[in-house]
């Protein structure tokens, strides 16, 4: 009876060692450094995007104050670094925004929804990416997207866009300055 007992905890600790393994291989598969090209004396803002491979954003910084139409033009015009992929599906064009308060209105062509590879990460990236760029340029706390004039419930069918939302943290990746 005690070497089925200690067989039983042999297994169990043999699987949760398998779990930590794959968990740590799943988040270290993306250990790369991106090297940062601004000077950090003088202002600059983060854009976030994908890196194929890794379960978080990753940003690019670049050099300025950070307006609401730097971050816009830099996320819609993509990563210069090669290693970074494009949250914004191509084809997509941002048909204006406003600011209500501490809320950020993006009206996006119906390319956003159209042009959208899907899936559950890719509609995370995509969202995250705007929402994170986004908040804290010029009183920003929260982003509501829109298509085409119009709220949407969704993107890919993943995410519940009806409502604005705030900056998600659990997103990013690693940044060394």
């Amino acid at each position: 009876m005690r070497w089925k007992r200690g067989a039983a905890i042999a297994v169990v600790l043999l699987l949760l060692l398998f779990a930590a393994r794959t968990v740590l291989y799943l988040v270290s598969e993306y250990s790369g450094i991106i090297e940062v090209s601004v000077d950090p004396g003088q202002p600059f803002y983060a854009v976030y995007f994908s890196c194929p491979g890794s379960l978080f954003l990753v940003p690019e910084f670049n050099q300025g104050s950070g307006t609401i139409e730097e971050r816009l033009e830099s996320l819609l015009t993509g990563p210069r670094h090669p290693e970074l992929s494009p949250v914004i599906p191509e084809g997509v064009r941002l048909l204006g925004y406003n600011q209500r308060g501490d809320v950020l209105y993006l009206n996006f062509s119906h390319h956003l929804i159209t042009n959208h590879q899907g899936g559950s990460t890719g509609e995370i990236f995509t969202v995250y990416g705007i929402v994170n760029t986004l908040v804290g340029a010029q009183g920003v706390r929260r982003v509501q997207i829109l298509v085409e004039n119009r709220r949407i419930s969704t993107l890919a069918g993943h995410l519940d866009l009806r409502e604005p939302l705030e900056k998600d943290y659990e997103i990013l990746g690693g940044s060394q300055i």
